[in-house]
């Protein structure tokens, strides 16, 4: 798929986070880093998987307390909301999703990819065009709750495809659906103390469980990460963590068998500094399965509390 690799070299992205909840509400929200996108160089004639060519699928994360319901759908937006130096986008069918519909836990993330399809028609040569996307939870008798809309922006190359490129033409194929569950997805640990490392199973009763309820065997991978990747709601009386690295698995990657439940302890080695002391710290750590082309994270959120005075240290 050559023309397809040289594709790749000349995209040029920009993403930021641009989308924001349309109705806020205490104990519902959703949040995505998939706030506003530009892709560039798009040929006519071409498909174009955003995961696939820049690892950019759609992913948005349930921060609310509940399960919801959550709908995603590519729409049209209306000419005098259209982004200036844009035109809406000719027809929805340019842009369209891998899975529009989800039922999101907690802390889970749903995520889907993006195809990108310019017709082969020499009159979309050299323009720019938006299309949005809506996402948004919905009642079980169709009320809608909570939603935000981010916005694609996609610049047509001036010049036509090579006859290779066309030979080329990138066909999306469909991905594998492998689910688990984390269980607690939560923790907290108070008056930790610092300067040495810390077993929270030991000495906290706090750890990972992951549940794996396919048939083949899995591996997963866990990692600390920092907030503004992750995009939890930091709860009220916290703050981030200052380096994620404080926090790891005592191991990061974990094979567990089908049907099978494997339990991880968590280490926390927060220095013994000042800056540090009296602090109330939030930490996300995600889990994946490395099996999956795109996987739905799931998150673990840990509350961890420091000790005020350095006498108060340990336990």
């Amino acid at each position: 798929m050559t023309g397809c690799n040289q594709t790749v070299k000349r995209l040029a992205l920009a993403v930021w986070v641009a989308a924001v909840p349309t109705a806020p509400a205490e104990a519902a929200g959703l949040r995505t880093k998939f706030g506003e996108v530009v892709v560039k160089n798009l040929k006519i004639g071409q498909v174009y998987s955003l995961n696939k060519l820049i690892n950019l699928p759609l992913r948005v994360i349930n921060t609310g307390e509940d399960t919801v319901e959550l709908k995603v759908d590519v729409i049209q937006a209306a000419t005098e909301a259209v982004k200036a130096g844009y035109a809406p986008i000719p027809d929805l069918a340019w842009v369209t999703l891998e899975n529009r519909q989800f039922r999101l836990a907690p802390n889970h993330e749903a995520v889907t990819d993006v195809t990108i399809s310019i017709p082969n028609d020499p009159k979309y040569l050299g323009r720019r065009f938006e299309a949005d996307i809506w996402s948004r939870t919905q009642t079980n008798s169709g009320v809608f709750g909570v939603g935000m809309q981010s916005r694609l922006l996609i610049h047509v190359n001036s010049e036509p495809p090579t006859g290779d490129e066309l030979k080329a033409k990138y066909v999306d194929k469909r991905l594998a659906n492998l689910d688990f569950t984390l269980f607690p997805t939560a923790g907290t640990a108070d008056n930790v103390a610092m300067g040495r490392e810390v077993d929270l199973r030991k000495d906290y009763k706090v750890s990972i469980k992951i549940i794996n309820p396919n048939e083949k065997k899995l591996t997963f991978r866990i990692k600390s990460m920092p907030n503004w990747e992750s995009l939890l709601a930091v709860p009220k009386g916290y703050e981030d963590a200052y380096d994620p690295s404080w926090l790891k698995p005592a191991t990061e990657l974990v094979e567990i068998e089908g049907n099978s439940i494997k339990e991880i302890p968590l280490l926390l080695h927060i220095p013994d500094d000042a800056r540090y002391r009296g602090k109330a710290f939030f930490f996300s750590v995600s889990t994946d399965i490395l099996e999956q082309e795109i996987s739905a994270r799931v998150f673990y959120r840990l509350l961890v509390t420091t000790p005020k005075a350095a006498s108060e240290a340990g336990r």
